[in-house]
């Protein structure tokens, strides 16, 4: 899944190469980078279980905070782009957060949970 690879990258990247995303931090945001590594590797479990059990009422849940985590970061990073100046490293993220927020949405719309 591509969630796993998106968790991988921040958890693994050598630190040296950090600065070639565009971002300049320190060793504390460095920490915190893998700190949300390893938080998108928890995500994919969440959206293996969805992806497992479609019909169940959490799932319901589950995909709205899907829907939340990926469009709505999405737009709010679309927005916010042009003022804070996001590094490449950031706002490449953007396309695929709003596909995978409407791909969820889609879901969510076409689920027919308990």
């Amino acid at each position: 899944m591509v969630i796993f690879i998106w968790g991988l990258i921040p958890l693994l990247i050598p630190a040296n190469l950090i600065p070639l995303l565009g971002l300049n931090l320190t060793n504390s945001q460095v920490t915190l980078l893998r700190i949300w590594g390893i938080i998108v590797l928890l995500d994919t479990f969440v959206y293996l279980y969805i992806y497992k059990n479609p019909h169940n009422k959490l799932s319901k849940y589950l995909i709205l905070f899907a829907i939340i985590d990926n469009g709505g970061l999405g737009v709010a990073e679309l927005i916010l782009w042009p003022f804070f100046k996001f590094p490449w490293g950031i706002w490449i993220n953007i396309p695929f957060q709003l596909f995978f927020g409407y791909w969820f949405w889609q879901f969510y719309r076409k689920g027919r949970f308990n």
